[in-house]
Formats: structure tokens, sequence, C-alpha cells
């Protein structure tokens, strides 16, 4: 079954790629990057040499006009058995065009986990605002985060995120979240603000991180996601994710989190550390 989470990349080789139809996009930096083109008609398939990890980079054209955020879906098949649906969001980049000065997404991807042996796989153009979606692929291994709970919190929710069940931690606006970290540790925290039925648009809001006293914000501007929703929770949308880091030294750190700088009641927070 087609994976896209976590290991170590392993030496490999990718071959056969049809079309190979070439796209050169210009980052502000002047560095031209190829992506190869992914149209409604045309699918891209490519062979490669497992066991290892490939990660998909991709793209689109951006709509003219549009202010937000973007939805598109990809079909990808390994072996003509195993199907899986890849569902992004992105944004419009502010530093990357292509060569005729349109201007393009923000890249997203996802990662192929290919199995021991030679695996044939065809990506298919499922839905985008265009014909065409951009895609460049790397032997990349995701890195490995390690999912921990906080000491204290308000609640648990549940995202369902494709197809999978992400466990939240409820951050109230008047309340706070404890979390105890032994060690030295790389934290991620990822969050998302909880919409209710009032709230439109895009909504600004902070997370504020205090240990001892010594307080470090963290500033986002949102918008309600169109891919996730809470089980059982249909009194609030969760917004697109957004995330930070927190480098901690040795010793025991206790970190409270909070919510601060807007109209929501509360907000969804994820927490990982980075696997040694």
């Amino acid at each position: 079954m087609v994976s896209v989470l976590m290991s170590l990349c392993l030496v490999s080789q990718l071959q056969q790629i049809e079309p190979y139809k070439k796209w050169e996009i210009e980052i502000v930096t002047k560095k031209a990057e190829e992506y190869l083109l992914l149209t409604k008609n045309q699918p891209v398939t490519f062979s490669v040499e497992g066991p290892t990890y490939l990660r998909v980079y991709t793209r689109i054209l951006w709509p003219k006009g549009s202010m937000g955020s973007e939805i598109y879906k990809m079909i990808l098949q390994e072996n003509e058995i195993d199907e899986d649906i890849i569902t992004l969001e992105s944004e419009e980049s502010v530093v990357s065009k292509d060569k005729k000065g349109r201007p393009l997404s923000k890249w997203r991807s996802f990662y192929i986990e290919v199995p021991e042996g030679s695996n044939r796989y065809k990506l298919t153009h499922w839905s985008s605002p265009q014909d065409t979606i951009l895609i460049k692929f790397a032997y990349e291994s995701p890195k490995r985060w390690v999912e921990i709970s906080p000491a204290e919190y308000s609640s648990i929710i549940e995202a369902i995120e494709e197809e999978r069940i992400i466990k939240y931690y409820e951050l109230k606006r008047e309340g706070r979240i404890a979390l105890r970290i032994n060690g030295s540790q790389r934290l991620r925290v990822i969050v998302r603000l909880n919409y209710d039925e009032k709230m439109i648009g895009d909504q600004n809001y902070t997370i504020m991180v205090e240990e001892n006293g010594k307080v470090e914000k963290y500033p986002f501007k949102c918008y309600k996601s169109q891919i996730i929703t809470y089980k059982d929770r249909r009194n609030i949308v969760p917004s697109n994710a957004r995330s930070f880091h927190v480098n901690q030294g040795e010793g025991t750190h206790v970190l409270h989190f909070s919510l601060a700088g807007t109209l929501a009641e509360s907000a969804a927070l994820r927490f990982l550390v980075e696997e040694k």
C-alpha cells in the first residue's frame, strides 16, 4: 500500500519518467528550478528501486485574482494496484514565478515510502484551479517526530486528517496548557485556531509560551481549513495549521501555553519532539 510516512532514505534509482515535460520556475534569488508538468490529460509515470523514500515537491500556477488558499488533488497509484488520494493546500508565493513572470503557489510536498524491489508509480491530476500541477522528485527522508502529551490541558480534540485521527489538546482563551520536557529537546508545536459559527475570513492570534517568567510570543494569521474537520465537535471548525519550534537545553523545563489576540474561544495544539 502506498504510504506517505517516515524512515531512512537508502540508495536507489528513479527511472522511466513519462512524459518528461519540464517547466522552469525562478526564485527571487534567480535560481532556476526544473519541475515536471502534470496535466489533467497526461499522468506522469515513473519507476523507483526500493527500499527508499521519495519526496515529491509540488506547486500550482496561481489563479488570477485568488487572495486566499487553494486546494489541489492528485491520485498516486503504486504497481497498478494501490491508490492514495493526495490533497494539498497552498497559498501564493511572494518570491517564486515561472519564466514568463506568472505567479506560483508556495511549494508543498509529500513522501512516498517505496518498498523493496522495482516499483512502478503513476501520478494523476485530479483537481486544481488550473489545468497544471508542477512536480519535482528528490530522494529525501522525513524527520522523525514523536508525539508527547502535556501535563495539564482542558480537553482533547480529535481531528480527521487524511482519514487518520490526530489528537490535539484544546487551549481555551482563559486557560493554559502546561508541558514538561526533560533534557535537551527540540519541540515542534502545531497550532489550529478554532472557528465558531460567527467567525469568518482571516483571523489573527498569538500563542504565548512562558517559562520561569520569561514569555515568548508567536503571532499567526490563519484562515478556515477546507480539508480538515474535528470529530464530534461540529460547533467549531479548525483553521489551517501553523507551527513553530522551541529549542530547550539540558534540565527539566515546564512550559505554559496561552492564547491571546483573538476573539476565538480556543485553539488546538499538538506537541512533538524530534527523535534523536
